[in-house]
């Protein structure tokens, strides 16, 4: 009699769990193609250049912006969902992101760009960004499955990557900078009916509150933020994420030119730098599986601490080939997008999921003010000294202090 009770609430728990998944499919084609179009970006820096007339500074000081703003957008869209919708932020997310697209293949000057590029872009990369679409899919699936659905969201980062650099590269070659721009719209045209799935899988509204939390004491945007920077763990966490951005934005940002610096063709080039996304998907999907395991500071020490020798072999100890920046892309990629769920799941664990959304947001905030320092020094380093070698030690440095803090986060 027990075994055939016990029977349908394992298939109940199994569809449960493949609809959860499902649906995190979905939403993580909303965030690969988002995700996907930024960290390609420093493969049409070059191309930018050329077609505006600019130099090589210029273009990566607009692209320095376009990190600053998509980091303050964040948690800016993350209140203003809370008031409207998550729908109406990530549709107004897929309309600023075809209006950069525009914008770029219209420009002429450094203006032009520097509005298209580094606002347009950052503000609707931030409306499409990683807090706001996870906490649209914890709506549906629920916070046990937070991890999961996290994991899963980053590895949509690096697929998205991974396709979009040779697809950008092709379109190119194929037709210049104003046709691969023009071409990019199909997919952000795409986002619309999808942003519509995710916030409304059900039918029903996608803001409900969270009003069985605890911890629901002073939502004001003044009190939430006066309690999280009064929280030890949640400081040290901007302390790492800031870091994090400034090595991830030089990858995006400046990795494909200096690998065209030795020598390496585009195409091959676009290649490397596409098994960078490989990688990512390897390693947030185990990330994602490692932080309901493994206590998560210790995490955040391990990917920063190797990313810190990672580089400094690479920069000092092994050949500038084709073969070692497969290589080197490939060990970027395995940590690359694997400090975010560590690093939302303890936001997850400290705060209510209300507001998870908006502080995960002001992280990301951190993590691109280090993104944009890292963009605008990698075009004035490279002028002054003719190379990257500067920029990558200095990240090496900074990924060893994060690595420093996260070992001080109290795990429980």
């Amino acid at each position: 009699m027990q075994s055939r009770q016990r029977a349908p609430q394992r298939q109940n728990a199994s569809m449960g769990l493949a609809a959860a998944i499902g649906f995190g499919l979905v939403a993580c084609v909303l965030y690969g193609v988002g995700a996907g179009l930024r960290g390609d970006i420093g493969i049409l820096l070059t191309p930018l250049s050329e077609h505006c007339g600019l130099p090589y500074a210029d273009v990566s000081f607009c692209i320095a912006v376009m990190n600053l703003v998509f980091g303050a957008a964040q948690p800016a869209f993350g209140l203003l969902a809370a008031r409207r919708s998550n729908r109406f932020v990530l549709l107004c997310g897929t309309a600023l992101l075809a209006a950069s697209l525009v914008g770029m293949s219209a420009a002429r000057n450094f203006w032009a760009l520097f509005c298209s590029l580094g606002l347009l872009f950052g503000l609707g990369a931030g409306a499409l960004a990683f807090g706001l679409i996870l906490s649209s899919a914890m709506r549906r699936v629920g916070p046990e499955r937070a991890m999961m659905i996290s994991g899963m969201l980053n590895a949509a980062a690096g697929l998205g990557a991974f396709v979009l650099s040779p697809t950008i590269q092709g379109l190119l070659d194929a037709g210049g900078t104003s046709f691969a721009l023009t071409t990019l719209l199909v997919p952000v045209a795409a986002l619309v009916p999808i942003a519509f799935v995710v916030t409304s899988a059900d039918g029903r509204s996608d803001a409900p509150e969270d009003s069985q939390s605890p911890r629901t004491a002073d939502q004001s945007s003044p009190g939430l933020f006066r309690r999280a920077f009064s929280n030890r763990t949640f400081l040290l966490l901007v302390a790492g994420f800031s870091t994090c951005g400034f090595h991830m934005v030089i990858i995006e940002s400046h990795l494909f030119s200096q690998y065209l610096s030795y020598g390496i063709p585009a195409t091959s080039a676009s290649w490397a730098f596409s098994l960078y996304g490989i990688a990512t998907i390897f390693g947030a999907l185990l990330s994602g599986w490692l932080s309901v395991k493994v206590p998560k500071g210790r995490l955040l020490v391990f990917y920063y601490g190797f990313r810190a020798l990672w580089v400094l072999a690479f920069i000092f100890l092994m050949p500038k080939t084709l073969a070692t920046a497969i290589l080197f892309s490939t060990g970027l990629g395995l940590t690359g997008d694997a400090t975010v769920s560590p690093t939302a799941g303890l936001v997850n664990q400290q705060f209510s999921l209300a507001e998870a959304a908006t502080l995960i947001g002001v992280l990301f905030f951190g993590h691109q003010i280090g993104g944009f320092l890292s963009a605008w020094l990698g075009g004035v380093l490279l002028g002054a000294t003719g190379s990257y070698t500067v920029l990558w030690v200095l990240d090496a440095a900074l990924c060893a202090l994060a690595a420093l803090a996260s070992a001080n986060i109290r795990n429980r």
